[in-house]
Order: C-alpha cells, then structure tokens, then sequence
C-alpha cells in the first residue's frame, strides 16, 4: 500500500461510471471487492427526488459488492464533506472487505450511515432496504 494512503470501499454513486465519481480524482482503483461480513442496504429518497444508496453496519442480510480504491488523506476529506460527516449524516469507519482480484480480506474504510438519520428517513417514508439482486449479493446500479 502506498505511504500516507487508505483503502476506500465505495458502493454507490463514488463508483466509476456513478454521478460522484469525480470525486474520487487523486486515487487509484484497486479492485472490485466485496463486504466481508453482511450488511443492510438502503435506497435514500432525498427531498429532490435523486436516489442513492446507503450502508448500515448491523450483520444484515446481504453481501455488498463495489470498488476498493487507494485513497490519499486529502481525498478523504473531500469525501468527507461530500458524505455529510461533519454533519453526522454518515459516519467513515473501518471494515473488512474483500478484494476479488486477490481473494484477500483488507480493512478499509467506508461510509456507513449514522443509525439515527436512518431512523428518521424510514419514518419520513424516504428509506427502504433494497434487495437481493444477484443471489446472496447486492448490487447497486446508478
């Protein structure tokens, strides 16, 4: 891994070909890859109509697939922002995952949304989970 560098697990709108993926300019694609351990997926409605996926951490039901990057600390940031972190809409953290090149387990990082907005989205009726599109596996499409 390059010096001063994180992995990065995107799975929505930051993948290649996504609506964000500008974003990620500065850091390298490594690998498709796959969560290690199952989560929930969620498609978000916001207030203007564009839907994007969110991940919670809870041991739910599904495998997620989507990008592993190289990611440098002042691309981290940018992201950041763009997540909502500073606001506690989503949280970065660490999980394992995958990397489907290699068949390898790595710690990277993800953004994961914080439970409490979630709470509130599923009452505003604007959350529901998504399902399984390949088997055991979610995939989001954008």
């Amino acid at each position: 891994m390059v010096e001063d560098q994180e992995y990065l697990f995107v799975y929505g709108t930051l993948m290649k070909g996504c609506p964000a993926h500008d974003l990620m300019k500065g850091s390298m694609f490594v690998s498709r890859a796959i969560t290690s351990e199952r989560h929930t997926l969620y498609a978000i409605t916001s207030p203007y109509g564009d839907r994007y996926p969110a991940l919670l951490l809870n041991g739910g039901e599904h495998y997620v697939i989507g990008e592993l990057y190289l990611v440098p600390p002042d691309v981290l940031e940018r992201l950041d922002f763009y997540e909502g972190v500073p606001e506690g809409d989503y949280i970065r953290t660490k999980i394992k995952v995958r990397r489907l090149d290699i068949g390898k387990d790595v710690d990277a990082y993800v953004y994961a949304i914080n439970p409490n907005l979630l709470q509130s989205l599923i009452a505003e009726g604007r959350a529901e989970p998504l399902v399984s599109l390949e088997g055991d596996k979610v995939v989001w499409k954008c």
